[in-house]
């Protein structure tokens, strides 16, 4: 009892130095402490790697859904940031393959190819707007006519070249489909310069 009444009289004789020593001994410790947390924090982050942004699916993306728009820039530790990752949309067009909600888009996720069968293209081509509706997995017959108007009725003796594919993907006059390779060059020149005819053969392959 003697001391508590010893530093009762301590307090009342020098509250200042008393009450700011206390302060300034919670201070430091609380510095101590704080120093402590952000020194493992930033050891965390060090070893995961700098942040770097990337595009990830704001919503499920199915094949031939236009990347812009749909996509956000997200920070991932470098550490988990996959093989040619997307960092931008520019010159990026349509997904060749599905991606899940919050998937990190790559290379491979707009790469014609990846969605296609071994041995086979793929190929973005336009189609008219009263196209038949069709889903993924469609066999197709394309009628090609290069090197004319499409806003003009083709010329009844004009020949077309009929190319088989499949539709991989289909969207308001734009389809992506798989082609085989020797026809490449014959699709690729009709939508640039021509009319494009699909033809539906059958639901599914």
């Amino acid at each position: 009892m003697a001391f508590l009444s010893q530093l009762g009289d301590l307090w009342q004789r020098r509250p200042n130095l008393v009450h700011w020593t206390a302060v300034g001994a919670v201070a430091l410790v609380a510095l101590v402490l704080v120093a402590g947390t952000q020194g493992r924090a930033r050891s965390a982050a060090a070893a995961w790697g700098t942040p770097v942004r990337v595009l990830a699916a704001s919503s499920p993306l199915a094949i031939g859904t236009s990347v812009e728009g749909n996509v956000d820039l997200v920070e991932i530790p470098a550490h988990l940031v996959p093989a040619g990752a997307l960092t931008s949309t520019l010159d990026v067009g349509e997904v060749t393959r599905t991606v899940p909600r919050g998937g990190l888009l790559t290379e491979l996720d707009v790469d014609p190819t990846s969605g296609v069968s071994p041995g086979r293209r793929g190929i973005g081509i336009g189609v008219s707007p009263h196209a038949p509706e069709v889903r993924p997995g469609t066999a197709v017959e394309l009628m090609l006519f290069a090197d004319i108007d499409p806003f003009q009725p083709a010329d009844a003796s004009v020949a077309a070249e009929r190319v088989r594919a499949h539709v991989l993907a289909a969207a308001a006059e734009r389809w992506l489909v798989e082609i085989e390779p020797t026809d490449l060059e014959s699709v690729a020149r009709a939508s640039a310069t021509g009319v494009i005819v699909p033809v539906v053969l059958s639901a599914h392959r």
